[in-house]
C-alpha cells in the first residue's frame, strides 16, 4: 500500500509491506535513481510491517529537488529525521542501500532510540578529497562532467512511450541485466509517472547526477551513532568503497559487524533480493522485533 506523509517543503511517500496495522519493524531506504517500489521482493517476504520511502526526488515523492543546489546527503538525512519524528514512534529496524544505506547512517544519531538496529547494503563512501572537491559548487560541477557515473547518469533517457516500452529499453541491458523481469517491473512501476501520451522517470536523471557528486557529508564520522546493532555488506565486485574507507568502518563497528563478499556487486540486493531478506530477518530476530 502506498501512501503520502507531509512534511515541511511536500510529501513525501512511501510503500508499506505486511499488514499497516501491526506495529511497523522497518525502514528501508533505496539506492540512487531507484525507488520505494524496486525493493518489494525484498521486504515482502519478511512477514512484517515494514515501509520503504521514496527519498526526495525520487519516486512518488514531491519534496522540491533543484539539483543545483544540493551538495550533501544530509539534506536526505533531514527529511529521514523529519519524518520519524512526525510518523514513527519506534524501535525499527533502518535499512538502506547504496546511497540509501548512507543516508540512514547520518541520520542516526537523531534517530536515537527509534532506531534499534541498522542494516547497509554497500553503502557509498567516499574518502576526503572527494568530499573537499564536493564542497563548492565548482567542486559539484566538475565532477558531473569527470565522474563517470554521474556522466552518465546526466544523459539517460527519461521518457518513453509507455511502462512496456521503458520495459523494454532496460531488459537485458546495463545494470539490468542480473535482474529478473518482475525486479525491473517494480522498479518501473515506482519510478515512473505520467508525461504527455507517455511516461518519465520520476527521478528526473539530472538529480540522480547531483546526488552522485553531493559528496559533502562524512558518513564515517557519522557512523559512530549507529546502534550497537549494526551489519553493513559491502560488495566485493566494484563496489564504490574503496578498502581503505571499509577498514576505517570495521574499526569503528567491529569487524565482526563489517563484511564484504566477492560474489556480490553494488546491486546484490535488487539482483539477488533473497541475501538481503535473509539479512534484514536476521536483523529483526537479532533485536527480537519478528513478530508481528
Amino acid at each position: 500500500m502506498r501512501c503520502k506523509y507531509t512534511l515541511k517543503d511536500g510529501d513525501i511517500s512511501a510503500v508499506h509491506f505486511g499488514l499497516r496495522s501491526n506495529p511497523l519493524k522497518l525502514v528501508m531506504l533505496h539506492a540512487n535513481g531507484f525507488n520505494a517500489m524496486s525493493y518489494r521482493q525484498v521486504l515482502a517476504p519478511l512477514g512484517v510491517h515494514a515501509l520503504a520511502l521514496d527519498l526526495r526526488g525520487h519516486g512518488m515523492s514531491t519534496l522540491p529537488a533543484d539539483p543545483e543546489a544540493l551538495s550533501t546527503w544530509r539534506t536526505f538525512r533531514d527529511d529521514i529525521v523529519e519524518f520519524f519524528d512526525r510518523y514513527v514512534d519506534g524501535p525499527v529496524v533502518v535499512a538502506g542501500h547504496s546511497f540509501g544505506a548512507v543516508s540512514g547512517m547520518l541520520a542516526a544519531q537523531s534517530l536515537g532510540d527509534k532506531m534499534s538496529g541498522y542494516v547497509g547494503f554497500d553503502p557509498v563512501i567516499v574518502p576526503q578529497p572527494y568530499r573537499a572537491v564536493a564542497a563548492s559548487p565548482w567542486g559539484r560541477k566538475m565532477m558531473k562532467k569527470r565522474l563517470p557515473i554521474a556522466a552518465k547518469a546526466g544523459r539517460r533517457r527519461a521518457e518513453f512511450d509507455s511502462l512496456q516500452a521503458a520495459f523494454e529499453s532496460y531488459q537485458g541491458r546495463g545494470v539490468f541485466k542480473q535482474m529478473s523481469d518482475s525486479m525491473i517491473k517494480d522498479y518501473l512501476t515506482g519510478g515512473l509517472i505520467k508525461s504527455g501520451a507517455g511516461v518519465r522517470l520520476a527521478c528526473d536523471p539530472l538529480w540522480e547526477q547531483a546526488v552522485f557528486c553531493a559528496q559533502n557529508h562524512n558518513a564515517v564520522k557519522a557512523s559512530r551513532d549507529l546502534p550497537a546493532a549494526s551489519s553493513i555488506i559491502f560488495a566485493g565486485k566494484n563496489s564504490p568503497t574503496p578498502f581503505s574507507m571499509q577498514a576505517r568502518l570495521k574499526a569503528r563497528l567491529g569487524r565482526e559487524n563489517v563484511r564484504s563478499s566477492g560474489k556480490l556487486g553494488h546491486l546484490f540486493p535488487l539482483q539477488q533480493p533473497a541475501l538481503a531478506t535473509q539479512a534484514l530477518a536476521d536483523m529483526l530476530k537479532t533485536i527480537k522485533l519478528t513478530k508481528p
